[in-house]
């Protein structure tokens, strides 16, 4: 199936936005048949009456509404904030687990944590200036498990988290 030429816009932080942009272009094309597609899909609306089409602005990023049968993008080409929000949690969720798939299998090796973050932030476009947050985030996930009883965290590594 192919793609319409309709965007929807998403605010998305600076670092999300980079790296979803990076890996599929802008405005963003979703691969068919992929989670955001379908949830882009379950929410898009006809436009209300007396609505004027979204346009672009500052700090926020194109997103390509895919086409569809049941909700041609010519007329369903409108989303509320609720819409939006499920659109960028389901961004947030790929982000997360590319960050944690690519990151984790190399956890063991000899690397600080900031080196490796601050590699995987630059082959992914994403600002040096953004490494902070996501190394934030890295941790967030690995904290947020072992709460909960699960340890991620490789303690066969010679070295700290911290970089020297």
């Amino acid at each position: 199936m192919s793609m319409s030429q309709f965007v929807i816009y998403i605010k998305l932080e600076k670092y999300l936005s980079e790296w979803l942009t990076h890996s599929l272009g802008c405005p963003v094309r979703f691969p068919n048949g992929s989670n955001e597609n379908a949830v882009i899909r379950a929410f898009i609306q006809q436009t209300p009456e007396g609505e004027k089409p979204e346009t672009a602005t500052e700090g926020m990023t194109p997103i390509y509404i895919p086409d569809s049968k049941a909700k041609p993008p010519e007329s369903y080409n409108y989303m509320t904030d609720s819409g939006k929000k499920a659109v960028r949690e389901a961004i947030m969720d790929l982000f997360t687990r590319n960050l944690w798939n690519e990151l984790r299998p190399i956890d063991s090796i000899n690397i600080g944590v900031n080196t490796r973050i601050a590699a995987w932030c630059e082959m992914h476009g994403i600002g040096l200036d953004r490494v902070e947050t996501v190394r934030q985030k890295y941790y967030r996930i690995r904290e947020a498990y072992k709460k909960r009883g699960i340890n991620l965290q490789n303690f066969t590594r010679n070295n700290s988290d911290n970089d020297p």
